[in-house]
């Protein structure tokens, strides 16, 4: 195969027909044509096929055109790796922005100093929210807007936050609102009946109106259809109507004599500004210098104004502590050396253990020396994050499997469980001795931090085939003995000396997934009440837990290469999984729109609970902008109290010995920012 025909392939994914590929190539559709049936007779499985009159991906030309980005990315860092003869940072930057985003954050673009100095190409838009997608096509950067809660953006697009904005109700002075305190918010009653100038349907501030009225309980009244903020403003001078306008890019037309109030929590009206790319225009140099001038302009727009629902509270002397990490690192090239060669029979176990024992006492030192209060092994031992756990179980056996899991485009080993007999956990589980380790070699001062993979995980991944013989009859009947197991594992290891446990849970994200439900329940899954059932087969494995025991859950999308397979809002199980549950804390993804918004959080009981935002992703290694990630807290701090939140990053930085796409400079670049950002936050 050839990269041209792969790019053409891509294209065709991307842009829909064969005639806008040959439009962006310059190309006839029939020169098109011919490069796609080149690439499906090297390949020898149809990759197009038609559907009515237009041509689309087959699911094997699906996949292969998610490869076709891998293979870009990879020429690109090629590329930059010989920066020193040839640089393209100099090269021209195409930017495209919705009218708000390109008045607030164009010019301060043009005037920032950018490393490289790349040509700047700029375009204002005019596009729906569905057209975003085939901009990205032809431009390199695409800034976007969509409501919080809206539909996400398509899988194959990158995504880069820059702003959270709340949309504030507009009106003129001396409007019967105007009679109210600025900072007093409105509530939907207060709204009912109102007049409103509105923006479309389909883009963001048209669906927050009927947000509102939805609130309210009756349809809005929009008697103008208007998307031009400064018209708006205008029209507002000569009305009683109202208009919703964001809070920072909106911020301008307050000059027009214009009052605003804020709407109460609860109300869907929040605004999200996204960066869309191709994931391979990303590792160009030039757009990445631009896509940080973008952020720091972005965060010069939205300062950071904190309004806690209680007392900030501090730091905190017990975990999870206000800066946290999940639990993996990238393994050191010394340690995947040693696996590799012990699984080739060049070394023994024993050589193996000498060689992770150095590692594992110089991620710990780092961790310290990053400023965390609490540290991990890094999973360095572990080949998996749970299937390492579930071989040492008593009763389990775990084997390879045909075929290989699917993850966001990214193949990788299957695993199959077996159950062999009635489950349990012995004392002699290899992961005891392994704290033990962690537990002696870290420094005081410092709570070492165990994870394994949650009960809701086996029993979730457990398919007929692997209960086929056993004792149980059925999934639901091995539950009882699993809570049993996972009981002696808390104790185990809590008189190992451990005081800081995790469960690694992927269930819950899978449950807010229709195809991840329908493949559970072929698996012989019984899907109804399935959250219910597991809030209770994790209480029942923490009850009895010693009082000075923290146990959190990291709540997980099924992260691997830089990869996932889950996306959706926690709001299907969040009052199950927060309410429902006994833990102590849960580390929840936040890092991009996958996991929706922070409304969910509602449903955290005040009190002890803790909620670590997983704000600075762990799957690439560009830094995030502080004031963009302390926006994000303070946005979050509407739903549940400052002192019931923490900071870290998303997920762990190698669920595998494979790791994700970053280097251990940037990997350790991130645990410091989420340090600092953390002191800043709870000073």
């Amino acid at each position: 195969m050839e990269l041209a025909q792969l790019r053409a392939l891509r294209e065709l994914r991307d842009r829909g027909s064969i005639a806008a590929v040959a439009a962006a190539f310059r190309v006839t559709p029939s020169a098109v044509s011919q490069q796609l049936a080149g690439l499906q007779r090297s390949v020898g499985v149809p990759l197009t096929q038609l559907e009515g009159r237009r041509t689309v991906l087959t699911a094997a030309g699906a996949a292969l055109a998610d490869a076709a980005v891998a293979v870009e990315s990879a020429l690109i860092d090629a590329a930059n790796s010989i920066t020193e003869f040839h640089d393209d940072s100099a090269a021209p930057v195409s930017i495209g922005a919705f009218p708000s985003a390109a008045v607030s954050l164009f010019p301060g673009l043009m005037a920032a100093s950018i490393a490289g100095r790349p040509q700047l190409v700029l375009r204002d838009l005019t596009a729906k929210p569905v057209d975003y997608t085939g901009l990205v096509a032809d431009l390199d950067l695409v800034i976007a807007e969509r409501l919080v809660g809206g539909d996400e953006w398509p899988a194959q697009l990158a995504v880069v936050p820059l702003l959270s904005e709340p949309l504030d109700v507009a009106f003129r002075v001396g409007h019967r609102l105007d009679a109210g305190e600025a900072s007093q918010p409105l509530t939907a009653a207060e709204l009912r009946g109102a007049a409103w100038i509105a923006a479309g349907d389909d883009l963001a501030l048209g669906a927050a109106v009927h947000a509102i009225g939805a609130a309210a309980g009756v349809e809005p009244v929009i008697a103008h259809r208007v998307s031009d903020f400064a018209v708006a403003a205008a029209m507002l001078q000569a009305s009683d109507c109202l208009t919703l306008l964001p809070r920072h890019t909106g911020a301008a037309y307050l000059d027009f004599g214009v009052r605003v109030r804020p709407l109460a929590a609860g109300i869907a009206a929040t605004r999200r500004v996204d960066v869309l790319a191709r994931p391979d225009t990303l590792h160009r140099r030039g757009v990445r210098a631009v896509l940080e001038a973008l952020r720091t302009q972005a965060a010069a727009l939205a300062p950071a104004t904190r309004t806690p629902t209680r007392s900030p509270g501090g730091s905190r002397s017990t975990p999870p502590f206000r800066a946290e990490i999940v639990g993996s690192f990238l393994r050191p090239p010394t340690v995947r050396r040693a696996h590799a060669q012990h699984a080739a029979g060049a070394i023994d176990a024993a050589a193996v253990r000498e060689i992770e024992d150095g590692a594992v006492r110089d991620v710990i030192a780092r961790q310290t020396d990053a400023g965390l209060r609490l540290a991990t092994d890094g999973e360095f031992r572990r080949n998996s994050w749970q299937y390492d756990f579930f071989a040492g179980l008593t009763g389990l056996s775990v084997t390879g499997a045909e075929g290989a899991v699917d993850i966001g485009g990214v193949r990788t080993t299957n695993q199959a469980l077996f159950v062999t007999g009635r489950l349990g956990f012995s004392r002699e589980h290899p992961m005891l001795e392994h704290f033990r380790f962690l537990r002696e070699n870290a420094p005081a001062g410092v709570t070492p931090k165990m994870t394994i993979p949650s009960p809701a995980v086996l029993h979730f991944r457990l398919d007929r085939e692997g209960l086929a013989g056993s004792d149980y009859v059925d999934h639901d009947e091995l539950m009882g003995d699993l809570a049993a197991a996972y009981r002696d594992a808390v104790r185990a290891f809590y008189d190992a000396g451990c005081r800081y446990l995790q469960f690694d849970d992927t269930t819950w994200t899978y449950l807010c997934s229709r195809a991840e439900r329908e493949k559970a329940q072929a698996r012989g899954i019984r899907i109804d009440g399935l959250a219910e059932r597991y809030a209770q087969l994790i209480n029942d494995a923490l009850s009895g837990k010693p009082e000075d025991l923290t146990v959190t859950t990291h709540v997980c999308g099924g992260n691997f290469r830089s990869a996932w397979i889950s996306t959706g809002d926690y709001e299907p199980v969040a009052e199950q999984l927060l309410a429902g549950t006994d833990y102590d804390g849960y580390f929840l993804e936040y890092d991009s729109e996958r996991a929706g918004g922070f409304g969910p959080l509602r449903h955290v009981p005040a009190g002890n609970k803790q909620i670590v935002l997983g704000l600075l992703t762990s799957k690439d290694g560009a830094l995030e902008n502080p004031g963009v990630v302390t926006a994000r807290i303070d946005e979050a701090a509407r739903h549940v109290g400052l002192d019931q939140l923490a900071l870290s990053t998303q997920c762990g930085f190698a669920s595998t010995q494979d790791g994700h796409a970053l280097t251990e400079a940037q990997q350790w670049a991130k645990v410091r920012e989420v340090v600092q950002i953390a002191a800043d936050v709870w000073a």
